[in-house]
């Protein structure tokens, strides 16, 4: 259950003071062929101000040789939460990442008890008018795209791991393959990274790879062109198809087709591909270890940041509901409960 962070325990979410025990009667007293007051009731709304109280008019009866003692408002709190972010910093990858709960957090209990003395006789049946309280601490709360970071409200509403994870599955699909290609390039030359981090990347991985920081140096450094620089071929080993690069044409086997690749940067393999008749651009599998340490040092706050609206993609929103019901109580113990009752949404 502990899919969010519960700010402190359910004290937190306030139980209504009242005079009513918390103890259910009703399947105590549920015996076979019994008399039971017959009870119904409308509700006065099924959206109540959270601290306000929820309005209703009951109406009850019993037999003749049977005497009503009281009636009470009982209702059970459940509470839904809903979170969600959305990457930014990626067009073609469209990832948004959101998880649900809902819950309960305070069992059935009675809300308000009544004396049968408040009701009314109109000839045919008791009827009160009244209402029972509900409590402001389970105002709604809603926290959607902030202009302003705020980490503290973030690990409040969000459960453990949502930001590892988010990062996570965003590095591992651009790093996959190439088939997020264009936006692994965007990231690299659209962020900030440091000319530290390259270098860092450049001693772990034994490459030479620009350290420019410059968003027009890293587009002049991340380039295709048409100048054919080398060739393949291909052949299936252990069913799998494999490139073969080499210099010139004729180092070819006998009878395989060969095949253009363009001159681009050390860690694509820009090609002619008989498939697409066309030209086809992707990142050597051996360099994607690189990239992905890269990519993997942007932290959660900057995959999420909307700089076209200024803020940040996130929303959540906690929603409290109460299931009530109304009870009818003879001088025997005996319990009358409403069947026809609505959800009812503290806002």
């Amino acid at each position: 259950m502990k899919l969010y962070k519960i700010l402190g325990s359910l004290a937190l979410i306030a139980a209504v003071s009242t005079s009513c025990a918390v103890h259910d009667p009703f399947a105590d007293n549920m015996e076979i062929g019994q008399v039971l007051p017959t009870v119904a009731w409308e509700q006065g709304s099924v959206l109540v101000k959270a601290g306000s109280y929820a309005s209703f008019k009951a109406q009850y009866y019993t037999v003749d040789e049977k005497q009503i003692d009281h009636s009470e408002a009982w209702a059970m709190i459940t509470r839904k939460q809903e979170a969600s972010a959305t990457s930014k910093l990626t067009s073609s990858l469209s990832y948004t990442k959101s998880v649900s709960l809902t819950d309960t957090v305070r069992s059935s209990q009675c809300m308000q008890k009544y004396k049968h003395s408040d009701a009314k006789w109109d000839g045919h049946e008791y009827v009160l008018a009244d209402s029972f309280p509900t409590s402001r601490t389970l105002a709604p709360v809603m926290w959607n795209a902030p202009s302003e970071w705020d980490q503290e409200k973030f690990d409040s509403y969000y459960p453990a791991g949502f930001q590892e994870e988010f990062v996570e599955y965003i590095v591992n699909a651009l790093t996959k393959d190439s088939v997020y290609y264009n936006d692994l390039r965007n990231v690299y030359i659209n962020y900030n990274f440091t000319a530290e981090k390259f270098e860092e990347l450049n001693a772990k991985y034994g490459v030479s790879f620009p350290t420019v920081t410059e968003t027009g140096d890293k587009s002049d450094a991340w380039f295709t062109t048409d100048v054919v620089d080398h060739y393949y071929y291909e052949v299936v080993e252990g069913g799998v198809t494999v490139i073969k690069e080499i210099a010139t044409p004729d180092l070819a086997p006998s009878g395989a087709n060969v095949y253009e690749i363009y001159k681009s940067s050390p860690w694509l393999m820009c090609r002619y591909s008989d498939d697409t008749g066309g030209k086809i651009t992707n990142v050597r599998r051996e360099y994607m270890p690189y990239w992905k340490d890269l990519i993997s040092s942007i932290p959660f706050i900057d995959w999420i940041y909307n700089t076209a609206d200024k803020n940040y993609a996130v929303s959540f929103s906690r929603t409290y509901y109460m299931q009530p019901d109304f009870r009818v109580y003879d001088t025997d113990g005996k319990v009358g409960i409403t069947s026809d009752n609505q959800e009812i949404t503290l806002n």
